[in-house]
């Protein structure tokens, strides 16, 4: 298959499309992700797998442009056929990943999806009667000498670009080895450490186990005795009280009356009180109310006289 255009302006074709791609993918990764992330394989402003597949589309496709649905659906053929290639390539290289469809639905080992292939045939479709229009009359305005000046700076560039990045994947990979197997090291010292520790407390857990379970038994016990002390005392607390007020009901007060002759019936009453009864108000007096206060006042009060 020959070439539509020369040498010399397909290669600028590919630069120039394998540039817009890097600005592309800058872009979208900037939305996504909220950061400036140099995309592509490598270092430099490129990205040579979109210069490679829009000129595909070009050398394939150029002669049925205007038929719409051979353009879409061929343009989406060709890109997700070499971006397929282009992934599994520079996988099996270098054992590295430049895009991972994984997560998206439809997707072929990660490497091309249903989504980004739909894409691909409407950015091809776009390109294909917009920007390239515009690429040939660039192109066309350019002299040749400069033309192919600058492409050849561009392709010398272009190579130690990739010899570098290749030079330090490699590099990149041998110290991710070293680093694996430092690591290596490292979780097998952890494992002994581990075992050995592990081995220590499944020694004192189970000489100790028969005391724990004494321990425990123990606790159940004195749990259970407490929960009956304080049921016990809850009834008793309550007995005392129905009695304390069957006590006070029995002298019903006039409210009527006035504080000096209130004062005096509790006198009275408390003066009455046997001294089992006596002891009784005093467990069930209250600090906060009054009319106990006054008994205990007044209980005080009789056994300094008795004295």
């Amino acid at each position: 298959m020959t070439l539509p255009y020369g040498f010399v302006d397909s290669l600028g074709m590919f630069f120039i499309y394998a540039f817009i791609g890097w600005i592309i993918e800058v872009i979208y990764y900037g939305l996504t992700e909220g950061r400036f992330i140099n995309r592509g394989f490598l270092n430099g402003p490129l990205c040579p797998v979109y210069g490679v597949g829009f000129y595909a589309v070009i050398l394939v496709l150029l002669r049925i442009q205007d038929n719409f649905p051979l353009l879409f659906f061929g343009s989406m053929l060709i890109t997700t056929t070499i971006e397929f290639l282009a992934g599994l390539i520079l996988y099996k290289l270098f054992n590295l990943r430049w895009w991972d469809y994984s997560n998206y639905k439809f997707n072929l080992k990660g490497f091309i999806c249903v989504q980004f292939s739909i894409y691909w045939g409407i950015a091809c479709t776009l390109g294909m009667k917009v920007l390239h229009p515009m690429v040939l009359f660039i192109l066309g305005k350019v002299p040749f000498v400069a033309k192919a000046v600058v492409l050849g700076i561009l392709s010398s560039l272009l190579i130690a670009d990739l010899i570098t990045t290749v030079i330090t994947i490699i590099g990149f990979k041998k110290k991710l080895v070293i680093l694996s197997n430092v690591s290596k090291e490292i979780r097998n010292v952890s494992d002994k450490i581990g075992g050995t520790i592990y081995g220590g407390v499944e020694t004192v857990v189970n000489k100790t186990a028969p005391a724990v379970e004494s321990y425990n038994s123990y606790m159940k016990i004195y749990n259970a005795n407490r929960s009956e002390e304080k049921a016990l005392f809850k009834k008793h607390r309550q007995e005392e009280m129905e009695f304390l007020k069957q006590l006070v009901s029995d002298e019903k007060l006039d409210f009527k009356i006035s504080r000096k002759d209130i004062n005096e019936k509790f006198i009275q009453l408390s003066r009455g009180l046997k001294r089992s009864e006596r002891s009784l108000v005093h467990k069930i007096a209250s600090g906060k109310n009054d009319a106990y206060r006054m008994i205990i006042n007044v209980l005080k009060k009789d056994e300094e006289e008795n004295k």
